[in-house]
């Protein structure tokens, strides 16, 4: 019992002095819970989004919209065309996945100032709940209005979802960031744990062929992954398949070398395994999070959005996002010359950093 109590202080006294390791047991996990449950926080309240047109004007209209305002299931998106929806017409909205339901109102040419409802909603499988519940409740609150029920109409749609624009090019990047961390980043700092870079410089080899040799072979295992998840969502997805390819194939460089130079630039700063272990949480989950990897990063404050802007992860989704669903490509890559721009300045910030930090 009394060698027991010694360890047991030993070991704390250790946890006590190491201050790496005070940092991941009870800094970063309030930290990850911060950025996780607020931005989920303020989005958290459920509702089925009805974009709207209110092309009557009159006082039925008006009152329509009131009701549904204050129902917990609807949140109301007005869609009279702004500078960023005057090209996008609501029905080719709904066809392209840009929006969910639409809800028109007219001036009813039989009554004086009554309103005529047309409720347009995605023919997509996976929202017809979604679909049933929406046209209740309209129909609901023009009954309560004594307004004749919405003429109904359903708009066929693309088959891939709008989750799967978020998904696709999210799960991608994130494989090509877990790539660089931990296949690339991780084998250096246990190989110079075990060893290896002594028994290297002892028959005078040089740094440069070994990092090389290293480095190409995960950008190509980046390049197959890339391709296997862009294949899938052709044929799985019916995802459209005529992209840009040699824009694609930069983009997703710059975005694995960009991650490749995060790892080895976390490699050159950490004293131990256990200590690039936690530095690849502290950074990797943050970038997952934020990066628009399983959500858009539109449901984030607006603070929070500029934040993830300089983030590698987050500008390599939304070019991908344009390239794989937008038809971007050479002719109007402009679209993309931010995302481009930062992903090639992290590729020139890490590599320089750990140019500068490698020690052989």
């Amino acid at each position: 019992m009394k060698k027991t109590w010694i360890f047991l202080k030993l070991r704390m006294l250790q946890l006590l002095s190491d201050r790496t390791a005070l940092f991941f047991c009870y800094v970063l996990p309030v930290l990850l819970l911060l950025a996780i449950g607020y931005p989920m926080q303020m989005n958290g309240k459920p509702a089925i989004p009805l974009a709207y047109a209110d092309l009557a004007g009159s006082e039925a209209s008006a009152a329509l919209l009131r009701h549904l305002q204050g129902h917990a299931l609807v949140r109301l998106q007005p869609y009279a065309p702004s500078t960023a929806q005057a090209e996008v017409p609501a029905l080719q909205a709904l066809a392209n996945n840009q929006l969910r339901h639409y809800l028109e109102l007219r001036a009813d040419a039989g009554t004086r100032g009554g309103v005529v409802a047309q409720l347009y909603a995605s023919s997509l499988p996976g929202q017809q709940v979604e679909n049933t519940a929406i046209r209740a409740i309209v129909d609901t609150a023009l009954g309560e209005l004594h307004v004749p029920a919405a003429q109904w109409q359903e708009v066929q749609a693309q088959r891939y979802t709008s989750y799967l624009v978020t998904l696709l090019p999210g799960v991608i990047g994130m494989t090509l960031l877990i790539i660089g961390l931990n296949g690339f980043g991780a084998v250096l700092i246990e190989e110079q744990q075990h060893g290896l870079y002594k028994n290297i410089k002892s028959i005078d080899a040089s740094p440069v062929p070994f990092l090389a040799g290293l480095f190409i072979s995960r950008l190509l295992v980046a390049y197959s992954v890339a391709a296997a998840l862009w294949l899938i969502g052709v044929l799985c997805f019916g995802m459209p398949a005529g992209v840009d390819y040699a824009l694609l194939l930069l983009v997703v460089t710059l975005g694995s070398v960009a991650f490749l130079g995060l790892g080895l630039a976390l490699a050159t700063v950490s004293p131990s395994a256990a200590a690039f272990n936690g530095m690849v949480s502290m950074v990797q989950m943050p970038l997952i999070v934020l990066g628009g990897v399983f959500f858009s990063v539109s449901a984030f404050p607006g603070w929070l959005q500029t934040l993830t802007q300089l983030m590698p992860l987050t500008q390599l989704n939304t070019a991908m996002r344009q390239l794989l669903f937008e038809s971007v490509g050479f002719h109007n890559v402009r679209q993309i010359s931010s995302e481009i721009g930062v992903l090639a300045a992290w590729c020139a910030f890490t590599l320089v950093f750990a140019r500068l930090r490698f020690k052989w």
